[in-house]
């Protein structure tokens, strides 16, 4: 066998073995079908929650729009509040600190609670088998939703916040900073 063929397979075989080998053998599998697409949606607007709420000066935070709305902290916060909550309700247990957690101001620490917020989610997800979606809960003490019905509700909860919190930021002058032209996000 030439030497550029053998390297050629070599490098195939090793391409299709590191991720195998990368796993530990008591590690939980990636999660696949539902679950993956979950994760990734939800990555995807973790990622446009946090970025917008970086991009909003820490001055507009207390900002609202009326007397009585959440404002411009109080969206974010809200988010992950609901992440924790709406997760829980597939029987996942929620830290005890969430609610101490909820009386944040500055943007760095509403920052770091988002990102916890959306680890956690993920991280539930990612324990849940596919038999648990099909189990049926009940949600906020009212009908049976199946676990996937809940993390639907989760996905729609926290897409209508970011909707929210494009609006309040587009009020204030911000432009979200993946639809800037020179943007690559």
């Amino acid at each position: 066998m030439s030497t550029l063929r053998l390297v050629s397979v070599l490098s195939v075989a090793l391409a299709v073995s590191t991720p195998a080998l990368a796993q530990d053998a008591g590690s939980t599998p990636a999660p696949t079908g539902f679950r993956a697409d979950f994760i990734g949606v939800l990555s995807h607007i973790e990622h446009e929650t946090v970025t917008l709420e970086q991009a909003v000066p820490q001055s507009k935070f207390a900002w609202r729009p009326a007397k009585g709305v959440r404002s411009v902290a109080e969206v974010y916060l809200h988010i992950a509040e609901a992440i924790y909550g709406i997760t829980g309700q597939t029987g996942r247990v929620i830290p005890v600190d969430v609610k101490a957690l909820m009386k944040a101001t500055k943007k760095d620490d509403i920052k770091d609670i988002l990102t916890a917020a959306f680890a956690y989610a993920k991280k539930s997800v990612s324990e849940m088998s596919d038999s648990d979606l099909d189990k049926t809960v009940p949600f906020f003490g009212g009908r049976q939703l199946s676990e996937r019905a809940v993390l639907l509700v989760l996905l729609s909860h926290c897409s209508e916040h970011l909707g929210q919190s494009i609006a309040y930021a587009r009020m204030n002058g911000v432009v979200p900073p993946w639809s800037k032209p020179d943007s690559k996000d």
